[in-house]
């Protein structure tokens, strides 16, 4: 009876975790460049640290009709973002569309990442300052510089972490109107499967070897 109840514990196990490996997170880091935002952030300083995780579902995507990028649209329940301590919630919902985490492959010119409501050009999405009442506006970029672009438009096959090697420009401001109130300097970008999925991804593995 041990290899049929096996058996199925392994069909059941692939399949859960089948579903929840396809949550995949995402983490920014960096520092502050300049601040010059006021409310909550008004005491936030340069060299400050700057982090930024969402969440995306690696099935849901839209591709562009007229370049080489995926949007994933962001889980705006998953949003975590801190810059000195501050923390800064995002639109929910977007006033002016999906949030997208946006991969850009085989035009090495600009292939990398950015974070946009548009498939095919950065445009800022919506985040509120506490403290202050206006929306303010959230822009990032990071492409590479080495003509070798990312081996597909699947984010599971991007999976890994990015500093600063190969990089050709980042961007990562808060502002308003296209005016930059905050700069932060890009550190790194890890793109990992969600804690949990990856968790029962092992011991899938696990009962598999055991199998």
């Amino acid at each position: 009876m041990y290899p049929v109840k096996l058996t199925c514990v392994i069909a059941i196990g692939l399949s859960c975790t089948a579903g929840l490996a396809e949550t995949v997170q995402i983490e920014v880091r960096g520092t502050v460049e300049f601040n010059v935002i006021g409310g909550d952030m008004a005491s936030v300083q340069a060299g400050d640290p700057v982090s930024m995780r969402f969440n995306v579902d690696a099935t849901d995507f839209l591709d562009s009709p007229n370049f080489p990028t995926r949007g994933y649209p962001i889980d705006l329940a998953s949003w975590s973002m801190t810059v000195g301590g501050v923390d800064v919630p995002i639109r929910d919902p977007q006033p002016f569309g999906t949030a997208y985490f946006v991969l850009r492959d085989n035009d090495p010119a600009v292939d990398g990442f950015l974070i946009s409501r548009n498939l095919d050009f950065p445009q800022p999405i919506t985040v509120n300052i506490p403290g202050l009442a206006p929306d303010h506006e959230l822009d990032f970029l990071r492409t590479f510089n080495d003509g070798a672009p990312l081996p597909s438009l699947d984010i599971l096959d991007a999976l890994g972490t990015y500093g600063t090697e190969n990089l050709s420009v980042f961007g990562w401001t808060i502002g308003r109107f296209g005016n930059a109130g905050a700069e932060y300097n890009y550190q790194s970008i890890s793109i990992t499967p969600e804690p949990a999925s990856a968790f029962l991804l092992v011991l899938a593995g696990l009962i598999l070897r055991r199998r």
